[in-house]
């Protein structure tokens, strides 16, 4: 068990953080908690929580989701991008790798997965998925 994973404990959805005044103790956040303090937070063990399904993974990615109107979420192997549509009305990606958010979102679902491919080799600062938009031509 790792900080940033999703786990279920006592049958709600969560992640896992680490307490910020000892890095040993794991704490379990519940979805949409908000603002926290971890010495709120429940403690917990390997014994207390299951890993989540890929389902219960996408419902917490769901309903955290604060950018726009989640219309669906498209699954490639080892990404996740969300596809929804901002009050503007207009549709926009966002992409996970792993069920972790990658903070960065898209105007296309093929320059999504560009990004998130670009992402999971090279970093956030890789330049990579760039040129491969301005060689085919997509905007990003």
């Amino acid at each position: 068990m790792q900080s940033g994973d999703i786990v279920i404990y006592k049958d709600e959805v969560g992640t896992v953080v680490t307490d910020y005044d000892n890095r040993d103790i794991m704490r379990f956040l519940p979805c949409n908690y908000g603002t926290y303090s971890t010495s709120r937070l429940k403690a917990i063990t390997e014994n207390d929580v299951r890993e989540a399904t890929h389902e219960e993974k996408l419902d917490l990615i769901r309903r955290e989701y604060h950018w726009g109107k989640v219309v669906k979420i498209h699954c490639v192997g080892e990404y996740q991008i969300v596809e929804a549509i901002k009050d503007d009305g207009k549709i926009h990606y966002h992409g996970y790798i792993n069920y972790k958010d990658t903070n960065t979102s898209y105007s296309s679902l093929d320059s999504a997965l560009v990004g998130c491919i670009g992402r999971k080799y090279e970093g956030g600062n890789g330049r990579a998925a760039m040129y491969f938009y301005k060689m085919i031509g997509i905007e990003w």
